[in-house]
């Protein structure tokens, strides 16, 4: 891979996509046991090849595995979280931790994601920033910062400051 460029040109990236797609997505299938998260994780891999492949030192193909690892890695990490965040909402809520019907777990899903959204829009408008780009774009506090033009320390006192507002207003919530 290039050194002194930005970036490796599209053409490159769809050369290494032809060459090596296959098996990483049946790594990828194989890790998630999904195929659609799979080609999603996929996708992902190679729109980071096209950004930071340039940053890649060794064999491509090992770069291009390891990737694949640790964004199916972040797949898992983000589905534990929603599963034990809907557990600890149902459990903080008094449901039973039995199985619910799919409507009442819709209802359920329904209701805390909409006292979330309540929650977040108490905020400041600075921190409903950061909430939402870290949160649902899922970008790191340092590109947070880049891209807001302010200190990394300034995103993370945001970033704290709603997270302990949220965790306050939706205790409240819940009792």
């Amino acid at each position: 891979m290039p050194d002194d460029q930005d970036r490796i040109e599209p053409d490159s990236v769809a050369d290494l996509y032809r060459q090596h797609a296959g098996e990483l997505r049946a790594f990828l299938a194989g890790v998630l046991r999904d195929r659609a998260l799979a080609d999603e994780v996929l996708q992902t891999v190679f729109r980071k090849a096209l950004e930071k492949g340039h940053t890649a030192t060794g064999s491509v193909r090992s770069w291009l595995f390891k990737v694949a690892w640790n964004e199916a890695m972040l797949v898992r990490r983000v589905q534990t979280r929603q599963a034990g965040g809907l557990k600890k909402a149902a459990r903080q809520r008094g449901i039973s931790s039995e199985i619910p019907e799919q409507s009442e777990t819709a209802a359920v899903l329904h209701e805390t994601v909409e006292a979330v959204r309540r929650a977040i829009s108490r905020l400041s408008p600075e921190q409903q920033l950061v909430i939402r780009m870290r949160i649902y774009e899922e970008k790191t506090f340092a590109v947070i910062a880049d891209e807001l033009g302010i200190p990394l320390g300034t995103v993370l006192s945001r970033m704290r400051t709603a997270m302990q507002k949220l965790e306050q207003s939706l205790h409240r919530c819940n009792e």
